[in-house]
């Protein structure tokens, strides 16, 4: 009898180990399989739309850009003062912030720009490039750079500009 009981207790053993140690593998595998899938597939769609997006972006800023220079004046012709930036020294193409100091304006496109034009005198003055004299920009004949794009240079008078770009161009 002592036998018999061996027997059972072993064999329940083995019916109970059995089993439970094989459909624990099967199913530790298929869920590791099935992660791993998922997490090459997270990755990897992650780097597809990060290259679309980055695609697209450089796409509308050259597009932008384009547009931009199309609308660009000729060199040497004479600009509207409140279409630039008398502070980042730029064509916006568009009317500026108005700024009044000591009874002149100048225009800026940010308030940052303002706040200078109000505070730094150095700010209000440009170069003119034939003549190499300081020159109020309130007062400045200005026109677009034509070494830089969207650029603009300050001239003390339509003469110095004229001359400028016989010599430059």
């Amino acid at each position: 009898m002592s036998l018999h009981l061996f027997l059972i207790t072993d064999m329940k053993k083995k019916e109970i180990i059995k089993p439970t140690t094989n459909s624990k593998k099967k199913k530790i595998k298929w869920f590791d399989v099935f992660i791993t899938a998922l997490a090459i597939v997270v990755i990897v769609g992650f780097f597809a739309w990060l290259i679309i997006h980055t695609y697209q972006q450089e796409k509308y800023e050259q597009a932008a850009k384009e547009k931009y220079e199309a609308t660009l004046p000729a060199p040497g012709v004479i600009l509207d003062h409140k279409m630039v930036c008398m502070v980042g020294n730029l064509y916006h193409g568009t009317d500026q912030i108005r700024v009044t100091v000591s009874d002149k304006t100048y225009y800026g496109c940010n308030q940052k720009s303002v706040r200078e034009l109000n505070t730094d005198e150095k700010v209000r003055f440009g170069i003119d490039p034939y003549s190499k004299k300081a020159v109020d920009k309130a007062l400045a004949v200005i026109a677009i750079n034509p070494d830089k794009t969207g650029s603009i240079l300050y001239f003390e008078s339509k003469e110095n500009l004229r001359n400028y770009f016989r010599q430059h161009h």
